[in-house]
């Protein structure tokens, strides 16, 4: 078999075919020398390949080194290689300095321990928003238990609010009684010169975010002002942030930042480069990776939330959002006893409850910088030591209605006439809303432009009033004009920002259904809404003659008011009462009448349910309430100090 095996093979010269041992071994020899053979000369053709380039080199190197006029040309060549190559090189490195450069955003720091960090010790006049806001502060501070149970953080904040309500404060005082840190930047420091500067800026500005938060545990990340990178994208719902390739490159910021910010926000929960790493170590030796211990929470500040982009303020990113309002009357109170705290002043001197009237409204950077600043620098210049009452009134008045800027040699008639007009105000003023209290009458101009002023001040916190008290407004506002064409026999120029306030009031009215139903138009906007100018008209005229009324039974008053001021230039509330008198209200309050409010002559009106109720309680119910029967029997006791016509 063997035999007939190897003739077939032999006959037919195939080598794979079966043979002898002896032939098999020695023909894979001679087939594994011929593959290594072609596998080394493979080798070298590749090494060829790769390298030629340095074998070109060594050749002319060669070349060079044995015929001058090669070397002459080669160490010019290379000359310029070196040139174009630093050339590059420093372009770059220009380029890449003043990127670096111009993505860098002024950002502010402050870490625990730093003596510029507050807490809410320092945050006065708004206690419900610290109740608000304790318990995520609390989630930062005891972070491992609520890690532990499976807890989330919400990702931001969002404080909205008028300017100077202490939207910036609140935030580092959340970040100081957390003791974490806290890293601000305004919303405009993302706007760069090119295109994609702003998402370069947003990039640096959450990486420093991480970097704190891994160093003490968490971060706040507040934006100031984030209207100015958070605008609605293509001017939805007001906004207007949407400026594209071009708003960028010339210097503005398209959607880039925002992008960026919203993308951020979302993967801040996200594991990092570093966290990726540790992972696959911890993987790597059989050990479970251990949970973040750290967060960054974002939080921002507006005046205009009505602008924001809808994607910025969704569940996820801004979790919540905090209104921050002007304090009340008890706000303001610890608000200026906190800051007097700071200052040397006179405790005898100064009155702490006659500064909290004067201020109705009042924001707490204005209170600030009247008792930090101006009061101080009013004390100082004045050679005193301790600030006074005088003081800090100067000072509020600067900061409601501007400098003091007198007109020196002013033309006696015309200075006459301010005073008549301002008399006029404030005549009508405290006969008409006897509610409110008048601080200051002034004929001295200010820097805001203003020849002279009546500043009254609401003795309530007003949260909500009858029609008749804007009615009320509206004749105030009127009797300046009025005075001035009943006592100099002309109207004088100076009635511009009356005329608008009475103008608007007006409005007011018209919208809140005073001269009607306020049903022509409906499709209109508030701004555009067109009343009937008829009805208006005929009010405005009778509101006119009333004012006129009072002033001619009162002109002994207002003569009166007119020297003072001549004199004077400004009279202060005890001076207006010597002249005045007192009115209604004040009176009532000198008889020991109670009063449930001090709108109560403006708000309880006989035609009223609520009156006539009251007035018909049986006799047994009013002896068992005597509340009531008081209520019933105020509106008929308190009267004005003299009689005035009645619209």
């Amino acid at each position: 078999m063997w035999r007939k095996k190897k003739a077939l093979a032999d006959s037919t010269g195939d080598p794979l075919a079966p043979t002898d041992p002896l032939t098999a071994r020695e023909n894979q020899m001679k087939l594994g020398a011929k593959s290594r053979t072609q596998r080394i000369f493979g080798s070298v053709a590749g090494l060829g390949r790769r390298f030629w380039w340095l074998g070109l080199l060594l050749l002319m190197t060669g070349w060079a080194w044995l015929n001058p006029g090669v070397m002459n040309l080669a160490l010019l060549g290379l000359t310029f290689l070196s040139r174009l190559l630093f050339a590059m090189l420093f372009m770059v490195v220009q380029f890449g300095a003043l990127f670096w450069f111009i993505s860098r955003t002024r950002t502010v720091i402050i870490r625990p321990g730093d003596p510029k960090q507050v807490t809410f010790a320092d945050y006065w006049g708004q206690p419900h928003l610290v109740e608000l806001v304790q318990q995520w502060i609390s989630l930062l501070s005891y972070r491992d238990k609520f890690v532990k149970m499976g807890g989330q953080y919400i990702n931001g904040l969002l404080l909205f609010g008028e300017p100077g309500t202490g939207k910036t404060l609140l935030a580092k005082a959340m970040a100081g009684e957390a003791g974490v840190a806290f890293l601000s930047v305004e919303g405009s420091g993302f706007r760069g010169m090119f295109f994609g500067m702003d998402t370069l800026k947003v990039m640096t500005f959450v990486n420093k975010a991480r970097k704190l938060a891994r160093e003490y545990g968490a971060c706040i990340a507040y934006i100031d002002e984030i209207d100015a990178i958070g605008a609605s994208r293509g001017g939805v719902m007001g906004g207007g942030g949407g400026m594209g390739m071009m708003g960028g490159m010339m210097g503005g910021m398209g959607s880039g930042g925002l992008t960026r910010l919203l993308y951020e926000m979302d993967g801040i929960a996200e594991p990092g480069r570093t966290e990726r790493i540790r992972g696959k170590i911890y993987k790597l030796f059989g050990r479970p990776v251990p949970p973040r211990n750290w967060h960054v929470l974002f939080m921002g500040s507006t005046n205009r939330p009505d602008v924001l982009d809808p994607a910025l303020l969704r569940p996820g990113r801004f979790d919540q959002i905090i209104q921050v309002d002007r304090p009340d009357r008890v706000g303001r109170r610890a608000i200026i006893e906190g800051y007097l705290s700071k200052i040397k002043h006179d405790p005898e001197q100064v009155d702490v409850d006659g500064i909290v009237a004067d201020t109705p409204r009042a924001t707490p950077a204005q209170i600030m910088s009247a008792v930090t600043k101006d009061a101080v620098r009013r004390a100082l210049f004045a050679g005193r030591d301790l600030v006074i009452q005088e003081d800090v009134d100067q000072a509020i008045q600067e900061q409601l209605v501007g400098m003091a800027n007198p007109v020196r040699e002013m033309d006696p008639l015309q200075l006459r006439q301010v005073a008549y007009h301002e008399s006029g105000h404030a005549l009508i003023q405290h006969y008409v809303m006897p509610d409110q209290r008048i601080s200051r009458v002034s004929i001295i101009r200010r820097a805001r432009g203003i020849m002279g002023y009546v500043l009254p001040v609401d003795t309530v916190e007003i949260y909500g009033q009858p029609l008749r008290r804007i009615v009320a407004d509206i004749m105030v506002a009127l009797a300046g004009h009025v005075c001035v064409k009943l006592f100099l026999g002309e109207y004088w120029t100076g009635a511009y920002s009356d005329y608008q306030q009475a103008r608007n009031n007006f409005r007011h009215l018209a919208v809140l259904g005073y001269f009607g139903p306020p049903v022509a138009e409906l499709g209109l906007d508030v701004k555009e809404l067109r009343f009937s100018d008829d009805r208006v008209e005929k009010i405005w005229l009778r509101l006119e003659e009333q004012v006129e009324a009072i002033l001619i039974q009162h002109a002994d008053e207002v003569e009166a008011m007119v020297e003072a001021l001549l004199e004077k230039h400004e009279l202060s509330n005890a001076e207006v009462l010597q002249i005045l008198g007192k009115n209604s209200i004040q009176v009532a309050v000198e008889q020991g009448l109670e009063l449930e409010s001090v709108l109560e002559q403006m708000g309880v009106n006989p035609s009223g349910l609520a009156y006539q109720r009251r007035e018909e309680l049986p006799t047994s119910e009013t002896a068992a309430n005597p509340k009531a029967s008081t209520e019933v029997e105020e509106p008929e006791k308190i009267k004005p100090k003299r009689a005035k016509p009645q619209r």
